[in-house]
């Protein structure tokens, strides 16, 4: 096994490192940016655009974004409450009367992800429908009068239907199209040269196609989606140079009002503002979030009092939010394991026997044994094999670089455990 990075001075040759086996050993397709106090640090193109051509992607590659749209829709949302349009506390009944229990959700709730509005994208009557160009009041129909999943204002819970509602809200107060509004107030405001709502009969250059594995290994298209269901909740190109100069923009005030700006970087519940999450790595606060769409996936981070920002975007699906956090965590000089290809080893059946059982985690973990092997049970996920790398580590056999590992005592009972994964290492405690 490979050493972890530990602290060294050559950041960006450490960087190329840690993207280079994320690319030879993981299939990373896709653009990387790491920008410290204004100069570039790391930038960096990997893969293919388009397999069918032969195109290369290059760090003026245009990929879709998905959820980092949102950081976009609650700047312009806003800016409208700014002009006097609307307040964060009007009810979502004085936009769109006749939405169930409208009068008792607000603009803020919808902002921070605690309106209780159900998320159409884990609804399984979205995704037949995704391909096609749906009008507004279709979408709405989707989950208009599905079940609150709580009380408003109550709970937190993840829900691209609340910003949707935003970007219809934006349209009904400005008299504009979002797509109208997002280009004259957002993009030519600050000179985003390479962001843009996307569709699909729009033509771009430099547009990046988006790709999967099948089972058998082999490449594919992923699922074209229409643009008219992410919408506001997560229909936008970018580019890795304008997220940054974005994030440029949003933190010296050049988007909102200082007052605006703070609302939008408040962490309400689970640690969400407006659009975008705050948090920190160790003691370095942290401003980011991520995003998905089928065929892609992005992250983007600011650490504000260091001056630092992270952008990945990838054209397969990679998974940027691990990526970006390891980038992170060498700037700051946290250990980084670099990827690389586990071999499974053959252990004794009573070794395995010492690990069966139930564990906390990030969540409930159990390991189990089916058919000689140990497996990884979660609610709601399929058992996951976990393949031995030695007596006491584990790795996961989908390939997502996710391990457990065990420290054990003279007689082989176990004294600790841990997940490895996602740029963490996180003790399992035993139940």
């Amino acid at each position: 096994m490979p050493l972890a990075i530990t602290a060294q001075k050559n950041y960006p040759k450490l960087l190329d490192e840690y993207a280079q086996a994320e690319f030879k050993i993981k299939d990373f397709n896709g653009t990387m940016l790491v920008m410290q106090k204004g100069k570039v640090m790391y930038k960096k193109a990997f893969g293919m655009a388009d397999r069918e051509w032969n195109m290369s992607n290059t760090v003026d590659t245009k990929f879709r974004i998905g959820s980092l749209t949102k950081q976009f829709t609650a700047a312009c949302m806003l800016q409208v409450a700014e002009q006097g349009k609307l307040s964060l506390d009007d009810k979502l009944s004085k936009y769109i009367p006749d939405y169930p229990k409208g009068d008792s959700i607000t603009i803020h709730m919808l902002l921070n992800h605690t309106s209780g509005i159900t998320n159409y994208t884990n609804l399984p009557d979205f995704w037949p429908k995704a391909i096609l160009p749906l009008s507004t009041d279709s979408m709405i129909a989707l989950f208009k009068n599905k079940p609150l999943d709580f009380s408003p204002g109550t709970q937190w819970n993840y829900s691209n239907s609340g910003f949707f509602l935003l970007g219809v809200i934006i349209e009904k107060v400005s008299k504009k199209t979002f797509n109208d509004y997002l280009l004259e107030n957002i993009i030519k405001k600050l000179a985003l040269k390479n962001t843009m709502l996307d569709n699909l009969d729009s033509v771009l250059t430099f547009r990046a196609k988006g790709y999967e594995k099948n089972r058998q290994g082999v490449w594919q298209h992923a699922m074209q989606i229409s643009m008219e269901g992410p919408y506001s909740a997560g229909a936008i190109v970018s580019t890795v140079d304008d997220l940054y100069y974005w994030t440029k923009a949003l933190h010296n005030n050049q988007v909102l009002s200082a007052a605006s700006t703070k609302k939008m970087l408040t962490p309400y519940k689970e640690d969400y503002g407006y659009g975008i999450g705050i948090d920190s790595l160790k003691a370095h606060k942290r401003v980011s979030h991520n995003g998905g769409i089928p065929g892609f996936a992005s992250y983007l981070s600011y650490f504000p009092d260091d001056d630092i920002c992270v952008a990945i975007i990838s054209n397969n699906g990679s998974n940027s939010t691990a990526i970006g956090i390891a980038l992170e965590s060498i700037l700051f000089n946290l250990p980084v394991l670099i990827p690389y290809n586990p071999k499974e080893v053959k252990i004794d059946t009573a070794v395995m026997n010492n690990y069966l059982g139930k564990y906390i985690a990030t969540g409930p973990i159990e390991i189990i044994r089916k058919n000689g092997k140990l497996f990884r049970r979660v609610n709601g996920a399929p058992d996951v094999e976990l393949k031995p790398e030695s007596n006491t580590r584990f790795f996961y056999a989908d390939r997502s670089s996710r391990f457990i590992e065990f420290e054990i005592d003279k007689t082989g009972k176990v004294k600790k455990g841990w997940f490895i994964g996602n740029g963490n290492k996180v003790e399992m405690k035993q139940q």
